[in-house]
């Protein structure tokens, strides 16, 4: 399903053209649901997500702004648990088949899971005071949820990614999946392991079911060009960055803006892309495991990533986009975000269903590179 111009406008929240505010949580103050889980928070000691998102660097920020903005303990502990999207549901379904919880809050872009999830009602339900603020900006961006039990607090896409600096690098722009078979980007490029990541299997399903790109091509074509196999963004980030493999095809903006700041040499020499053919937004969803541990702690983190103070610290740190209506991006991850109102974006009528595709799209993929 393409989204219509002003669904786009609506889905670049992060680029914040059109004056809408922000209500709660402005100059630090609670919802009255925040303030209404604080102090059983406070008494539970702690919380762990698991996700395949946030960055160590983002994990520590998170901690230390959650726990500032609502008076926690200095004692209070804050557990961020990353893993590949597959490896993050397979523990979660472990964990509810089990009944057994390490974890109390579990967010990660798996619409089909969320769906079954909650039918078994394997999720608690929430009582948002800031969901308000994204439900409509999450629909016109045509992402899942399902609240009071799964929420849709942020967003990424993947896009090209290449290195400048690298031999035969550097009058190269990537603005159209075509670009990738230039025979001068023979044994430079990576192709994305599909197998262990939803979210790989979901942008394929919806780049086809647009007609935008034909995968039973597509994949020869790509293994043709010489391409090394490899799953997650971070060490496919290294190989662009050490000129292994200069282009990757589908890395976030985040990686290319983290390693920045390591080393602001590289700024000049990252360039990110996007396909004309369109991008894929992937919305993260959100959930507290019924039976958690921690389950008021787990609420209110949940709604820590719904607030501006929580969207400000992973915005930052991941240069993702968060669906708050009028949001407006930090300064210093502004120059990695896409103005979302220029491209062509692509989402599905139904992120449930497609999961009863995956089987046939990854057996695709593998029946292509073995």
């Amino acid at each position: 399903m393409k989204l219509t111009k002003s669904a786009a406008i609506l889905a670049a929240s992060t680029v914040a053209l059109f004056g809408a505010t922000i209500t709660a949580n402005a100059g630090g103050h609670l919802t009255a649901q925040e303030a209404a889980l604080v102090s059983a928070a406070a008494k539970e000691g702690k919380v762990t997500v698991i996700n395949p998102l946030f960055a160590d660097r983002t994990a520590r920020r998170l901690g230390k702004a959650f726990k500032k903005h609502y008076g926690l303990p200095d004692s209070f502990k804050f557990n961020s648990l990353r893993k590949g999207t597959g490896a993050t549901v397979a523990q979660v379904r472990q964990e509810i088949k089990a009944g057994k919880f390490t974890v109390d809050v579990i967010t990660v872009s798996a619409p089909g899971f969320f769906a079954a999830g909650e039918k078994k009602g394997a999720f608690a339900k929430l009582d948002s005071g800031n969901w308000k603020n994204m439900e409509d900006t999450v629909k016109a961006a045509g992402q899942y949820s399902s609240y009071p039990y799964v929420v849709t607090p942020l967003a990424y896409t993947f896009a090209p990614v290449w290195n400048t600096s690298c031999p035969g690098m550097k009058d190269v722009n990537i603005t159209s999946y075509e670009d990738l078979f230039d025979p001068a980007m023979k044994g430079k490029s990576i192709a994305s392991d599909i197998t262990k990541s939803f979210t790989y299997t979901n942008t394929v399903i919806a780049l086809q079911d647009a007609g935008a790109v034909d995968f039973n091509k597509f994949w020869p074509r790509l293994k043709a060009m010489d391409t090394i196999i490899e799953f997650r963004t971070e060490p496919k980030m290294q190989m662009v960055i050490s000129c292994q493999r200069p282009l990757d095809p589908w890395n976030i903006s985040g990686r290319v803006y983290q390693n920045v700041l390591k080393d602001p040499g590289l700024a000049s020499k990252i360039k990110i892309g996007s396909y004309k053919e369109g991008q894929v937004m992937l919305g993260n969803q959100a959930a507290v495991l019924s039976g958690a541990n921690n389950p008021n702690a787990g609420k209110l983190f949940v709604e820590f990533m719904m607030s501006k103070a929580g969207a400000d610290i992973i915005v930052e740190g991941e240069a993702v986009y968060s669906f708050i209506t009028g949001y407006q991006v930090p300064a210093a991850a502004a120059p990695y975000m896409a103005d979302l109102s220029k491209i062509n974006l692509i989402g599905m009528k139904d992120w449930v269903g497609a999961q009863k595709k995956f089987k046939k799209t990854r057996n695709l993929w593998i029946s292509t590179f073995k």
